[in-house]
């Protein structure tokens, strides 16, 4: 007969001793890529998962980076990250993307918004005349002006975007969200400054998720 063991996250010394008790296989609502109990981070997987669309609407499956946002005109990103395991119910308690710098030369300040896709399982992005821009979005949306990035290959706080709790949660509270479902960001903005992000080749931008206090942790 199979088992599965039910963690509640503790605060204090009690979470020091779940954290002694946790192996790398306790996943934060499922499987998953885990990093600790309580978190899990999904990455980019494949090319058609990051991409940009261009004023005119033409969607750039190929390129090794990503212009936050300004290439020749204001773009539109779209990010997806697929087999996303976090059950339906759960309570987020903080998430964000985590970018890589590939280039630091622009200097300009910029204004950004990122927002889900309204979907409950959306798909790949296609070579498709406005298939990023087109796609329904979460009433939730989190502003973002990025500080200047200063080191190529850097990838820390700078080139992480602010909470997007609220976004995460609308989606996974759709009566459609089932675990191992995908999800999808888009990002837009206003300047003519740019924050140039590494692609799917090299380092992907990567989903870090949390649980909160009182979410299940479970191990399958």
């Amino acid at each position: 007969m199979s088992m599965r063991r039910v963690v509640l996250p503790l605060a204090g010394v009690a979470a020091a001793v779940v954290g002694l008790l946790l192996g790398p296989g306790d996943l934060f609502a499922g499987q998953g890529t885990s990093v600790s109990a309580a978190s899990v981070d999904f990455a980019v997987k494949r090319d058609s998962d990051a991409a940009e669309e261009t004023a005119g609407k033409e969607v750039d499956l190929d390129s090794s980076d990503l212009e936050l946002v300004f290439d020749d005109g204001n773009q539109t990103v779209g990010v997806r990250f697929e087999e996303v395991s976090i059950e339906p119910g759960s309570t987020i308690a903080n998430a964000y993307i985590q970018f890589t710098c590939d280039d630091s030369d622009d200097t300009k300040s910029i204004d950004l918004t990122v927002r889900g896709e309204a979907a409950d399982n959306p798909g790949t992005f296609a070579e498709k005349d406005g298939d990023i821009s087109s796609r329904a979005t979460t009433k939730a949306q989190v502003k973002w002006s990025p500080e200047v990035w200063t080191a190529e290959g850097e990838a820390g706080p700078k080139q992480r975007t602010p909470d997007l709790s609220a976004i995460v949660q609308e989606i996974i509270s759709r009566p459609g969200w089932a675990k191992g479902n995908a999800m999808v960001f888009t990002i837009i903005g206003t300047g003519s400054g740019v924050r140039v992000a590494a692609s799917f080749e090299g380092a992907p931008p990567v989903l870090h998720v949390e649980s909160a206090a009182n979410a299940l942790l479970k191990m399958k």
